[in-house]
């Protein structure tokens, strides 16, 4: 029996749990979190920056906090990892997808918190914009990475085994395919209100 298509972001929030054992809430980014967005990138290590964006990086300009915040739900999607820590909800993690003009081709970026790398949170950002990227006309994902970034690497290959690479000094070019490798998890909505610790 087939899913239904997921066609509101408010249809695309999921628990699921770490490797640790903890959960975490993944969720469509939306312009309310421009404030959050802004904490998270100052927790990152200026390591995690420079395998992010290829440069060192100390700030995020506005039009790059909108850019962040202020996605289509088609085009362009971005999904936060949420957890409860410290007595409030911070954000540990962003993915998003981009369109490009071929259509049918996206390109895929995700960072994680330095303290929560590692526990499966990447994995899980992927596989779920796979499926909606997959809803919405989308077959191949590409992305641009850092010969040392090796995490996002190995996800990429647990995801699409076959993928392709094209190597330029340090830098590869990835292309692999959209299309989720198991079935879809249940989603589950819950209010903003209503997020569980």
């Amino acid at each position: 029996m087939s899913a239904e298509p997921i066609n509101s972001p408010m249809d695309c929030q999921q628990w699921v749990e770490l490797l640790d054992g903890r959960r975490t809430l993944l969720r469509p980014i939306c312009a309310l979190d421009k404030a959050a967005i802004l904490a998270f990138f100052d927790r990152l290590s200026a390591e995690t920056r420079f395998l992010r964006f290829h440069h060192v990086k100390t700030r995020l300009a506005p039009d790059e906090v909108d850019q962040y915040c202020c996605v289509d739900y088609h085009n362009t999607f971005g999904l936060v990892a949420e957890m409860w820590r410290g007595g409030h909800n911070d954000i540990v993690a962003v993915g998003r997808y981009s369109r490009l003009p071929c259509y049918d081709s996206a390109e895929v970026a995700f960072v994680v918190e330095d303290n929560e790398q590692g526990k499966g949170i990447g994995t899980h950002l992927l596989k779920i914009l796979s499926m909606l990227a997959k809803e919405r006309g989308i077959k191949t994902f590409v992305a641009e990475l850092l010969s040392d970034n090796v995490i996002m690497l190995d996800i990429f290959r647990k995801h699409d085994p076959d993928l392709k690479q094209e190597v330029d000094g340090s830098s590869h070019h990835v292309i692999l395919s959209a299309q989720p490798s198991k079935a879809r998890p249940a989603f589950s909505v819950h209010s903003r209100k209503n997020r569980s610790r």
